[in-house]
């Protein structure tokens, strides 16, 4: 898995992956995003020193196919994490490298307490989380908390 920060070459991508219906039903906003509205919220975003978005791709008969993207909003005391992935990708026991290769650049970047809010109903989500060192820590109307800290 090869991750790296999101380019404005991949505005397109994400905002289709923002409006799939599986991503709507597991989102807080449960609106599609119109693309003009989109690229002005990714123009803010990618330059935004309080978010961090990472890209994951895999090789593939040596054709890059792009797996989905992580984002690290910065908060004051940890970062608040969240994955999408292209639809296409789904079911291929991709979102782990993912999220540990997105992990690993971030934590090199900015060593803090990561934290993830995911739908009680997203156990695809939930299992990668977990998976990836983070522990449930607590529960909240319609979500549950996870954690990794650094320690």
């Amino acid at each position: 898995m090869i991750v790296q920060r999101v380019k404005k070459k991949d505005l397109l991508d994400i905002w289709i992956w923002r409006n799939d219906a599986k991503t709507i039903f597991f989102s807080k906003n449960k609106k599609k995003i119109s693309l003009k509205k989109h690229k002005q919220w990714f123009s803010k975003a990618l330059y935004n020193s309080k978010i961090k978005f990472y890209i994951g791709a895999i090789f593939y008969k040596k054709k890059e196919i792009k797996v989905g993207i992580v984002r690290f909003d910065i908060k004051k005391r940890y970062a608040l994490v969240s994955i999408n992935l292209n639809p296409r990708m789904r079911g291929k026991k991709l979102s782990n490298l993912l999220l540990s290769a997105a992990k690993k650049k971030f934590l090199e970047f900015r060593k803090m307490r990561l934290v993830s809010e995911i739908k009680k109903k997203n156990l695809a989500s939930i299992s990668c989380f977990l998976k990836n060192d983070f522990l449930f820590f607590k529960s909240k109307n319609q979500y549950n908390f996870y954690q990794k800290s650094l320690s």
